[in-house]
């Protein structure tokens, strides 16, 4: 397989785990508890809110690395 074909199924399966997520969540059985203004809240970028979960802004994150900041880093 050349490395073009590899990266566009790459993307390829990217893009449909993020469609595939935010389909769950507009069905109900996911929901985000970022704070509002958190990057995936913005139009646009809520589609990779599911499948890129680094940098989100969420109140119950931020209380356990307060508790755990040996385990958090």
């Amino acid at each position: 397989m050349s490395v073009k074909k590899l990266l566009a199924v790459l993307v390829l399966g990217y893009a449909t785990l993020a469609l595939y997520y935010r389909a769950r969540e507009a069905a109900g059985l996911l929901t985000c508890d970022c704070y509002p203004d958190c990057w995936c809240r913005k139009p646009g970028l809520s589609i990779f809110r599911w499948v890129f979960p680094r940098y989100h802004h969420n109140p119950g994150i931020d209380a356990w690395k307060e508790q755990h900041p040996e385990e958090s880093r």
